[in-house]
């Protein structure tokens, strides 16, 4: 989560710096100050690859957590490494049932029930600023009218933003895709997948 902070905050540095110095810069033609801005952009869209990286490990912390809980109520002599992945995935089931109905997974449901969390908000923040910075450089470039440049500009940032939410979702949801399959073989990957991620239960054997 500081990590995550971190980002938000270095990314907003940055724009703060190199945004009114670009505009301010007479020297620079307004084609190079677009490509300046779109270059500022594609810096926050990857800052936020990084802090969906994070939040992919968030989730799984948070399983880790309410495992150990429950592995408090073992004794020692029965923890060992089925019983720790058995203990993980009752967690997992736990919280992600709900979003499964008739063997398929409500990304929907997933999207409407966290879509105003912290977490998301604090992804929305640094995506929206990518978003707009990519959409600003690339009206600056264009040579059209002005509301050709406004149009094309906001289709840019919806675009781009929908495409950082779809890649934030579908990245969380992967914990929980296991629930929805019904092939043993692909349902051990998928929970080999996200139970290589859980560090913290990996300390008990």
């Amino acid at each position: 989560q500081s990590k995550r902070d971190q980002i938000i905050t270095i990314y907003l540095a940055l724009c703060s710096f190199l945004v009114p110095f670009t505009l301010g810069e007479e020297v620079i033609t307004w084609t190079i100050k677009g490509l300046i801005f779109v270059v500022i952009g594609i810096v926050g869209i990857l800052f936020s690859f990084v802090s969906v990286r994070y939040r992919e490990y968030k989730e799984v912390y948070w399983l880790c957590c309410q495992s150990i809980t429950v592995l408090q109520n073992f004794k020692d002599e029965e923890i060992n490494k089925d019983t720790i992945q058995q203990v993980f995935y009752r967690c997992l089931y736990k919280k992600g049932h709900k979003l499964v109905k008739n063997g398929k997974f409500n990304y929907l449901g997933y999207v409407k029930k966290n879509l105003f969390s912290s977490e998301t908000l604090h992804f929305i923040i640094i995506s929206l600023i990518a978003s707009f910075v990519v959409g600003v450089g690339v009206a600056i470039s264009l040579p059209f009218d002005f509301w050709i440049k406004v149009i094309i500009s906001a289709v840019v940032v919806i675009l781009v933003l929908l495409f950082l939410l779809y890649v934030y979702f579908s990245t969380c949801i992967k914990c929980y895709k296991i629930l929805s399959v019904d092939d043993k073989e692909e349902k051990d990957k998928l929970f080999s997948k996200v139970f290589s991620k859980a560090w913290f239960l990996h300390i008990y054997y």
